[in-house]
């Protein structure tokens, strides 16, 4: 089996379909889907089963006990199910170009590469089947390659791109071999949100190879009802938010002090933490300053005080003088 396509699926029944429709066009066929289903309480499950036979042997489902809140779970599961060489992580609501896998295995074969990145894709709005595809890119600016090129192996330079957000996170932007995977034990940390900057993160500081690849080969939809864009009140987007700093600081940190980059250059560790604490903060911004700092204390101190922090008060404390002074921390990384 050459590739293992990786869906995870919460509430899906609007676009899956056609996410599985632009799999059975691909013009490589030598692939299986694997669908992770987080317990959907919609007609998803219906729709899957319902391409068993169009798929054949090569479309696996598997259904979770429990609904784990997020897409890094159901993407574990898939992983510990996969039977490909490769490893290709797809969003529920997005489809791929019918030439995406074909390119993208060919070019790994021949690179060699542990991992390649698409720094181009499409995006397409919330009609089930786009009619128009709007090119885009995660970082606007003149290092977008134009033809196949390696990443540089220099893991300064490539934590340089990292502190300055010129990497995309989302799984869908990369192609793994997944003995790579494997090997390294690299998985999604269950987060609501960011896993995904984790996990890129341990990427570039193990990968020996990742290479760019220039042709667009993704479509994303801008989904209003994503997890990222559901409606939230400000308490309940800073809970959001307060996740991945409780779980993303610990498994940073925990990974950093295994590698002998971090041990010798300390002040880049903090740089990782201080940048990664910063991308919480800024994305709950709003929300921080539509309400009294004192309310803001508590909320941390709940969350802190639920994840069994030993030190709830003092984290919260920081945690609002970091809101507060966050320009100047900014001035760190």
């Amino acid at each position: 089996m050459k590739v293992s396509v990786i869906i995870p699926v919460y509430n899906a029944e609007k676009f899956l379909s056609v996410c599985l429709e632009s799999l059975l066009i691909q013009t490589l066929q030598d692939f299986e889907v694997i669908v992770a289903d987080d317990c959907s309480t919609d007609s998803s499950l219906d729709i899957a089963e319902s391409y068993l036979e169009r798929f054949g042997e090569r479309l696996k489902i598997i259904t979770l006990p429990g609904n784990t809140g997020s897409g890094a779970v159901p993407r574990n599961v898939g992983l510990e199910y996969a039977q490909g060489k490769y490893i290709f992580f797809a969003d529920n609501d997005d489809l791929l170009i019918d030439t995406a896998l074909e390119t993208l295995y060919e070019a790994a074969e021949e690179s060699q590469a542990e991992v390649l990145y698409m720094e181009k894709f499409f995006t397409c709005d919330e009609e089930p089947v786009p009619k128009n595809l709007t090119p885009a890119a995660w970082c606007h600016n003149d290092s977008i390659v134009d033809e196949f090129t390696f990443e540089t192996n220099d893991l300064s330079r490539r934590l340089e791109k990292f502190l300055s957000s010129k990497y995309c996170w989302a799984p869908w932007s990369k192609f793994f071999r997944r003995d790579f995977l494997v090997d390294n034990e690299i998985i999604f940390p269950q987060m609501t949100i960011a896993d995904d900057v984790v996990q890129t993160f341990e990427i570039i500081c193990l990968a020996k190879k990742i290479l760019r690849v220039p042709p667009p080969l993704y479509v994303h939809r801008e989904n209003n009802s994503s997890l990222f864009k559901r409606p939230r009140t400000p308490e309940q987007q800073i809970i959001f938010r307060t996740n991945p700093l409780i779980i993303g600081l610990d498994c940073l940190d925990n990974f950093m002090r295994e590698v002998d980059y971090f041990q010798k250059n300390p002040a880049v560790r903090l740089q990782v933490l201080n940048f990664f604490m910063l991308l919480q903060i800024d994305n709950m911004a709003d929300e921080l300053k539509s309400l009294e700092p004192e309310k803001v204390y508590e909320i941390f101190l709940r969350e802190f005080s639920k994840a069994d922090s030993t030190q709830p008060a003092l984290i919260s404390y920081l945690l609002l003088m970091t809101n507060l002074y966050r320009n100047e921390l900014r001035a760190l990384t």
